[in-house]
Formats: C-alpha cells, structure tokens, sequence
C-alpha cells in the first residue's frame, strides 16, 4: 500500500473525528501527529475529493457518506486480517437454537494442566479429519479446570446468568478443509460439570456434541498465591486434584519442552476455535471472543489427574507446565459455523 493510499485512509479517519469539519491546516496538523507530510496529506485530500468520499464546506473539509463507507471497508479489511478464525468459502452458520449457543460469560479462577502425549495415542481417539498438532514432538491436552460467571445468551442482562464449574481435557488439534486452508484449534476429549441443566444443554446440541458431558462436584479455592483444584466425579467419572502456587508470567519450569514462554503461548493459548465432527459430513466451528487470559506460570505441589497417566488412552502423559488465570476473562461466543468434511 502507498503512502498515499495510507495517507487517504489517515485522512478519512480524521474526518471522521471533526463532525463539524476540519480546516486545512488543522487537518495537516492531524496527519501530521499521524506521521503523514505535508505533501502526502494535500495529495490525500485531492484524491478523496475527486472521489467524493471528502468536500468542501465553507472553509472546512468534510467526510461524506461515500467517505464513510469508504472509511467502514476499511476497518472491515483490516478486522478480517486480524481474525484469528476467519470464514472460509463454503463454511455456513448453524445454530440449532440462536439464543442458546451464542453466549457470553467470565472465566474466574481458572487453572490449565498442560499435558505432553504420545501423538499416535491421541490420533487414535480424534475423529477424521482432525489430528494432533505436534510440538517438540509431542502432542498436546490442556486439562482446563474454571468457574464460569453469569452465563446466559447475549443481550441478556447479568441477573439472568447461569454460575458453574467445568473442566475440560481439551487436546490441540488442527484439519485441512475443502480449499486447502488449514484451521487450528481445540477438541474436548471429555468434560465435566457440576451444573446438571448446562450438562442437559451441552448434551442436547447434537450438532456441537463432542461426547457426554460428565457429572462432578468441582471445587477451585484460592488462598494467596496458592489454588487447589478439586473434582470428585460421579460414577465412571475422571477425577482431579491439583495444588498450584502462582509465580509469574515468565517463571516456564526448567524441565518444559517448551522453549519460551511466547512460543507456548502461541501453540496453546492462542487457541479460539473449538472442534465438533459429525463423522463423513462436517467439522463444526465454535469460536470464542474473549479477552487475554493474562496467565501465570504455577509451581505445581501436588497432581493427581489418573484418566491422563493411568485410567485412560495415554500410556506416556508427562504434565509439562501448569497455568494460574488469575483474573476474570471475559468470554463470548460467535454463531456456531460448520464446513463439509
């Protein structure tokens, strides 16, 4: 993109701040803090007004609505670079029931267990077309523990929310869609909750139904710096118990396959798609919207996790690293999508 067309877009939004207009040397002055010369900014405002997206009234520059529009596709071109789970051609949205599966909520006092993986083990209980991503030459399972706040279809006011527990054994997975793209993103291998009408809810999405959400009591209690993480299951339930001491952003342990902080950031919490599959037909798409999880590195006192290490697929699950979310991190869900397999 030339400094010009970076200088017209400089001066739409300009505009676009000064409703009453902008005189000439105020609007130099604007582009100018922008870092826009002089001359690029009088080349801008030539070109927007001969395609009438600027005009002239009395002594001052004004955006019109061509300006607008212009100013608003923009915005859009740049919201869809920026997306980390873009629409891709042949993807449809699919909401069985739209009030129900677009949600907002707050994650409070959330922890992640981060297990390595044999990745054959883990491919041999995904469903085509997801396989593992593999790093360091392991695959990867986040035991993600979290109380969820104030759940309820968006618009909806806060009174109206649903408070629970749930945890989630979500493995790192990616596909290759129709068109060639690749997509990344998380596959829950089982989950529970503590909330039986949002066990109800979750088992009732046929569509979204990765498998039978679980029935536990799950308890996550802070005292300092130290959480501990309990889930007592019900019959054939997975169980949990985990003491964690927060350290610090920074503080990956020494013994982490991981070789910085940013690089697993990068192949575990940047992760905003979540997979459901209706075997031979679809991969369907939940995405999630939500604020940074701002997440601490933990010292782990004390894991027992057995469907990991002993009760379940894994022969060789190694807890890698563990993660304190701290703060509540606000959560929204975009309309369920689906593509065809």
């Amino acid at each position: 993109m030339s400094a010009v067309k970076l200088a017209e877009i400089a001066a739409l939004g300009a505009l676009a701040g000064a409703p009453e207009g902008a005189s000439a040397p105020a609007l130099i002055d604007a582009l100018g803090a922008a870092g826009v010369s002089a001359e690029d900014a009088l080349a801008a405002v030539e070109a927007l007004l001969l395609r009438g997206c600027a005009a002239v009234e009395g002594a001052a520059f004004v955006l019109t609505p061509a300006g607008g529009s212009e100013l608003l596709a923009v915005y859009g071109e740049i919201e869809r670079a920026l997306d980390p789970s873009p629409t891709t051609e042949g993807m449809e949205e699919c909401p069985s029931v739209p009030w129900l599966t677009t949600v907002q909520t707050h994650w409070l006092d959330a922890v992640s267990l981060n297990y390595s993986v044999d990745p054959a083990e883990l491919a041999a209980i995904l469903p085509e077309p997801l396989e593992p991503e593999v790093f360091h030459g392991r695959a990867w399972v986040q035991v993600l523990a979290s109380r969820l706040r104030e759940m309820r279809p968006q618009g909806m006011p806060s009174l109206f929310g649903v408070n629970f527990h749930q945890v989630s054994y979500r493995a790192a997975v990616r596909y290759r869609g129709r068109a060639g793209h690749v997509r990344r993103g998380g596959y829950f291998v089982r989950s529970q909750t503590d909330n039986a009408v949002m066990r109800a809810v979750g088992n009732a999405l046929v569509e979204f139904k990765f498998h039978e959400f679980g029935a536990a009591r799950i308890s996550l209690a802070r005292s300092g710096a130290r959480v501990l993480c309990t889930v007592d299951p019900e019959v054939g339930g997975a169980s949990v118990r985990a003491m964690l001491e927060e350290r610090g952003p920074h503080a990956l342990p020494r013994d982490s396959l991981w070789k910085s902080p940013d690089e697993m950031q990068r192949a575990l919490v940047e992760c905003y798609d979540a997979f459901g599959v209706d075997p031979g037909r679809y991969v369907y798409v939940l995405t999630i919207d939500r604020a940074p999880w701002n997440a601490r590195f933990a010292a782990v006192r004390e894991c027992s996790v057995p469907w990991m290490t002993d009760d379940g697929p894994f022969t060789d699950a190694r807890l890698d690293s563990a993660l304190i979310i701290p703060e509540p991190c606000a959560y929204r869900w975009r309309p369920l999508r689906r593509e065809p397999v």
